[in-house]
């Protein structure tokens, strides 16, 4: 016996979330192997970072075989008339753990890092951007602390960049 429903049937109602994008960030990154907690600082000098496409898997790009910790650096102006918006910075799929800092904050996590280890390779990552951490019509930074286990590592696929909210739709 095989019972369907659907959450309208039982009274349910079901809402999604439009976005538009308002800054793109998928392209070249700055991107360094190793763990240094400096690198979250916007003011940071990474002009001798290697480039590296994002998504895209690391070993791709340069460092096959590569496991452990990286970092990835961008950085981004943000249009004068996006600062009201309800913003969201999505950073797709990360391969295995992540830290995301928005001008030396850190506004989430996927996974955990070891040594209490667990992967977040198969959530999207996406986070709400706080208002007050951004700069209306100037340089912001984003850095990207990863950790990959094994096999594939990086921000490997999924949509990247900062969208904007728009109000469910009924």
């Amino acid at each position: 016996f095989f019972l369907m429903f659907s959450l309208f049937s039982l009274g349910f109602a079901v809402q999604r979330t439009e976005e538009r994008t308002i800054v793109d960030l998928r392209g070249n990154w700055k991107f360094q192997i190793g763990d240094k907690r400096d690198y979250a600082d916007p003011n940071f000098n990474d002009a001798k970072w290697d480039q590296i496409f994002v998504p895209s898997d690391w070993e791709n790009e340069g460092f096959p075989g590569y496991d452990g910790y990286a970092w990835y650096r961008r950085s981004f102006t943000l249009p004068a008339n996006a600062t009201d918006k309800r913003l969201s910075l999505r950073m797709g799929f990360v391969d295995d753990v992540c830290a995301v800092y928005v001008n030396g904050t850190l506004i989430g996590e996927g996974g955990r890092f070891p040594p209490d280890y667990q992967t977040a390779y198969d959530q999207e990552q996406i986070y709400i951007l706080p208002k007050e951490l951004l700069k209306s019509g100037k340089e912001n930074v984003i850095a990207v602390r990863l950790y990959d286990d094994m096999q594939s590592g990086g921000i490997v696929r999924g949509r990247i960049g900062i969208v904007e909210r728009t109000s469910p739709i009924p």
